[in-house]
Parts: C-alpha cells; structure tokens; sequence
C-alpha cells in the first residue's frame, strides 16, 4: 500500500506547518534531491524537484502529495542533449510562508562562496523516522547485489553530516548504518544484510513500488 498524507484543504496551504506525515516526506526528499528557493532574505520558499523520465511514476506520485500546495502539477520539460532530447519531470510549489523554516533547516550561507549551501540538519536525531528513511532511500538508494546491502550515496554532504545522519538512522531506528568512503573526500551511508529484512519492513509501507528495486525487491 502506498503511503498517503492526509488531503489538506487548499484554503491551508498558508499555514507555517506541514501535516506530520507530509514534514517527513518533505524532509527524507530534500535529504536526497529536493531544492527550495528563495529570491530575498525576507521572501517566501517554494518547494521544486526534477525526475529523469524513468521517474515518472515516482514525480506524479509526488506531485499527488503536495498538490494542495501547487498551482500546476507535474510538467514534462524537454532537455536538448548533444544527441537526444531527454525529458524531465517537473515539480513546483507555490512560494508559501509553509516552506520557509525548511530552507532554514536545510541551507546555510557561505560567506567564501557567497551562496547558500545544503546541509544535513543540526537536528537530523530529531527529525528522523521510517518516511524519512524511505524518502531519502527511495531518492538516493541504491542495491548492492554483490554485497546484499543498501547505499545511500551521500556524497554532497560533508564528513560530519554523513556521521550525524548515520548516528540519528542507529539511533531512532535501530539500523545499524555506517559511513563509508566513497572517493574524494565523499563518503556514504551503507546498510548491511543483517539489517536488511528490518529495513524492508520498516520503509516499504513508504515507498512507490516502482522503486522497490533500491531496497533489492
């Protein structure tokens, strides 16, 4: 069964809280490949995501649980490659006080480069739990059959942040889960066989089963 948030009334989508289920949704995707924007400092956030076209399923699904808070759904976008027009799937919210604390959480300016930069949250042992996990898995997971275990490519994140994130995972789920160097100064989250089957059964009742692959099912 796939996991619905409860439908908000449109005449809502201005409050400063997302539904519980939706705030995790929206937490284990922008762990992975979810964006907010800003234009200003005293402006309001929007919420934008974009799928290859193998994700279709998976950006309408999406798009399904944050309709109350777009004014269009999920569009094709054609890309032009050198050979081939590729499409992507576009997701975008409305600019909404609702997604304002999520850019706080998940952005922190960096004066050297004068631009805001993604982060793991301070609070990643506060805020994680199974939708989490799952969205964050169903975004950046990947199943290593030669080794029966999940990765989850991390690799955006510094050292620290990767840590923490496998530190709230250990904690607040009981899933033993270790960074792992990945290559350039990147690491990784890696969860083994024997935590495996716990995994499933934690996060499948989460999960778009076009993507149940990432969990070796």
């Amino acid at each position: 069964k796939i996991f619905l948030h409860e439908t908000m009334n449109n005449n809502n989508n201005t409050n400063t809280n997302l539904p519980q289920e939706l705030n995790s949704i929206l937490i284990g995707i922008m762990l992975s490949d979810g964006g907010l924007y800003r234009s200003s400092p005293t402006a309001n956030v929007r919420f934008e995501m974009s799928f290859g076209e193998k994700y279709k399923s998976l950006a309408f699904h999406i798009g399904e649980l944050f309709k109350d808070y777009m004014s269009n759904p999920v569009k094709p976008v054609e890309i032009k490659g050198k050979n081939k027009v590729y499409i992507n799937y576009r997701l975008k919210t409305k600019t909404l006080p609702v997604f304002n604390s999520y850019f706080e959480m998940f952005y922190k300016f960096n004066h050297l480069t004068n631009k805001y930069v993604k982060i793991v949250p301070d609070n990643i042992i506060d805020l994680m739990d199974p939708i989490v996990l799952a969205y964050l898995i169903q975004g950046d997971g990947n199943f290593d059959k030669n080794r029966n275990r999940v990765r989850i490519y991390t690799n955006s994140y510094k050292k620290q942040e990767v840590e923490n994130l496998a530190l709230a995972i250990n904690t607040k789920l009981n899933i033993y889960t270790a960074p792992l160097y990945d290559r350039k100064d990147q690491w990784i989250l890696t969860i083994g066989a024997k935590n495996l089957e716990f995994l499933r059964e934690l996060v499948i009742p989460y999960f778009h089963p076009t993507m149940y692959y990432r969990l070796g099912l």
